[in-house]
């Protein structure tokens, strides 16, 4: 709990019970989850208001991330500290039996490069297949 509570503290956060718990939540999930399986998990606690105020908050502070898949669903995560192996731009990894996204930051890959003009605001990569628990 002291590493969900250095966490806000480093981000100028103040520890709601709404905030320990979505951290908490996706902490230990150990895949990223929507908006509804967090809502799901943390229980009836909270509004679905409170909690969608709390992951727009999150993500515009950078203490989650989002990651967008086929179909529009978009799952949130911990965004990995910034003293481990990790960039802004890492590959996300999409099990294709049990659903789960991973986080795989130990994997950063750089910007593409783009024709003269455009300016990239956010990309990432998502590889697609069975993982380590569903492949055996």
């Amino acid at each position: 709990m002291n590493e969900i509570f250095s966490l806000l503290e480093k981000n100028k956060l103040s520890r709601t019970p709404c905030r320990l718990e979505v951290l908490k939540t996706l902490k230990y999930s150990g895949s990223a989850l929507s908006e509804a399986e967090i809502r799901e998990k943390i229980g009836d606690h909270y509004d679905r208001t409170t909690v969608y105020r709390t992951l727009r908050n999150f993500l515009k502070q950078d203490v989650i991330h989002s990651i967008s898949l086929d179909g529009g669903e978009v799952r949130y995560a911990l965004t990995p500290q910034k003293d481990m192996a990790h960039s802004s731009h890492h590959v996300h990894f999409f099990c294709n039996d049990c659903n789960g996204v991973f986080c795989i930051s130990h994997q950063a890959f750089d910007t593409p490069r783009l024709p003269a003009g455009f300016k990239p605001e956010s990309f990432d990569l998502l590889i697609q297949g069975r993982c380590g628990k569903c492949g055996k």
